[in-house]
């Protein structure tokens, strides 16, 4: 017979994120937001001054674009470090319900509950930005697939952030964007390598101590980069989005099997537990295209004349 559960209670702090009140809550969340967009500004000033004079359209969409991957990569490391934070907090609790739900004797409290709620309105503040920007921009920064993304994430921060629930789900979540650096990475590579043709990919290649026909030219320096780099990005994802994601989908479920989410209201456990079920599908789903890329093996370089743009 599985123990009984303490019964759920929410408890009040300055940075509560309070649904029932919309006042309150629209002005935090205006607040967030703003801690992402002024230095995603700054960014985009400081991009423009870095590349000088823009002459093709290629370069113009390039250094719009670019200061949202930038702040994609601050985000991802900022709160994937909190997410490991977060999950060592809850990790070391005395019993499970702590780890998934307040209640009236809940060790989840203090510093642990208001660092994780001023988390979870930096996550939320950047997605629904970002979500506006990509909005904005459709469909230069992303497609349906990025919308319904963003969209499933800010549903999931405000369920768990308005019921002060799912504090163990929340740091495997954040843990997982420890592999976007990599992914705005890649993004970078190949807007030098396909859509400026800079003679930054060969210097970048060279400096890894690639030779020969690797380093003709743009192209075949570019693709082996990108290719390296898919490589690291799917081993960071594997950890961090099959590994950790699928260990703390499993936790979650075989804790909800026995009983110790059911004081969790009901509408938010398993409307949560669908969107994470479905992040780990759509993980694997991922996670398969890239098996697939890298198994073909690292592009052979063409030999062709140096096709760099000069700089």
């Amino acid at each position: 017979m599985a123990p009984k559960m303490p019964a759920y209670a929410r408890q009040h702090t300055p940075f509560s994120m309070k649904l029932e009140d919309p006042t309150d809550f629209c002005l935090k969340l205006a607040g967030a937001t703003l801690l992402w967009e002024i230095p995603r500004f700054a960014v985009s000033r400081a991009i423009k001054r870095w590349y000088g004079k823009t002459n093709t359209p290629a370069e113009r969409d390039f250094v719009r674009t670019a200061p949202s991957y930038v702040m994609s990569t601050v985000h991802a490391l900022a709160m994937a470090t909190t997410g490991l934070w977060v999950g060592n907090a809850t990790l070391g609790l005395p019993n499970a319900a702590d780890r998934y739900y307040l209640h009236a004797k809940s060790a989840f409290r203090g510093k642990a509950l208001i660092t994780t709620e001023i988390a979870n309105w930096l996550f939320c503040g950047y997605m629904t930005g970002d979500l506006a920007h990509v909005l904005a921009a459709y469909p230069r920064l992303g497609k349906v697939d990025m919308v319904v993304h963003h969209a499933c994430f800010i549903a999931a921060s405000l369920l768990a952030g308005g019921s002060q629930t799912m504090m163990l789900p929340f740091s495997w979540l954040l843990i997982g964007e420890y592999s976007t650096p990599i992914l705005c990475l890649r993004w970078f590579i190949q807007q030098m390598t396909y859509e400026l043709k800079s003679a930054r990919v060969v210097r970048w290649a060279e400096a890894l101590g690639y030779r020969g026909d690797t380093v003709s030219s743009v192209t075949n320096a570019g693709k082996r980069l990108e290719f390296n780099t898919s490589v690291v990005f799917m081993a960071v994802f594997f950890v961090v989005r099959i590994v950790c994601y699928t260990g703390g989908l499993v936790n979650a479920l075989s804790e909800a099997k026995v009983g110790t989410l059911d004081a969790v209201p009901r509408p938010v456990k398993l409307t949560l537990l669908v969107l994470v079920t479905c992040g780990a599908a759509l993980n694997y789903y991922w996670f398969s295209i890239m098996i697939r890329k890298a198994m073909r093996g690292p592009p052979k370089p063409k030999k062709e004349e140096t096709d760099a743009k000069e700089e």
